[in-house]
């Protein structure tokens, strides 16, 4: 009986675990695209340094989370993620629009795809 105890107390600390690290990598994700949505905002009205700054600050945030990202998550999205940032800083250092909109864009939905992965949902279970 004691072992069926010690089994159900690890099942139930795996699933907490398993939840708050669901919660964590939404918030995270959320909080790393709300800036870059901010920045495409600006960019469109040609306020080219803020933009900059606001998407640095979320690549600055990105990297403060390396560690964390590299245990929990897929190396392969991790490094798409770096690669897509790196990206849409040079488009927006280079002032160009239409890359720059394309790029944030796919960043963005990298994030959120991040996110959703990671989420106790029945068709990620399946």
């Amino acid at each position: 009986m004691k072992r069926l105890w010690i089994a159900s107390a690890l099942l139930v600390f795996l699933l907490a675990v398993s939840l708050g690290n669901a919660w964590y990598s939404n918030s995270l994700t959320q909080s790393l695209a709300q800036p870059l949505r901010e920045a495409q905002q600006l960019a469109h009205e040609n306020q080219w340094e803020q933009a900059r700054d606001l998407t640095r600050q979320s690549y600055d945030s990105w990297n403060d989370h390396h560690t964390y990202l590299h245990c929990v998550l897929r190396h392969s999205d991790t490094d798409q993620i770096l690669r897509s940032f790196r990206s849409v800083m040079q488009y927006l250092d280079l002032e160009e629009m239409d890359q720059y909109a394309a790029a944030n864009a796919d960043l963005i939905s990298q994030l959120e795809l991040l996110s959703e992965m990671e989420q106790a949902t029945l068709v990620n279970v399946l």
